[in-house]
């Protein structure tokens, strides 16, 4: 069990799409709610952060498994 918990250089493409992705709902959000407040904003950011460090831990074990 000597795998990485962690690859840096995939978790920053995982994190810069996931971020594109919030970035555009959230805009989306504001142009239908009007305001978004900041609770929600941090929320959201936190949110994408773990997902994006799930998201990158199974991009590697889908590549490392074909």
């Amino acid at each position: 069990m000597n795998e990485p918990l962690f690859i840096p250089s995939l978790f920053t493409k995982v994190l810069a799409a996931i971020m594109a992705v919030v970035i555009a709902g959230m805009v989306i959000v504001g142009m239908m709610q009007g305001t978004i407040s900041t609770l929600d904003i941090a929320g959201t950011l936190v949110s994408a952060v773990i997902v994006a460090y799930i998201v990158h831990l199974w991009v590697f074990y889908w590549k490392k498994t074909d």
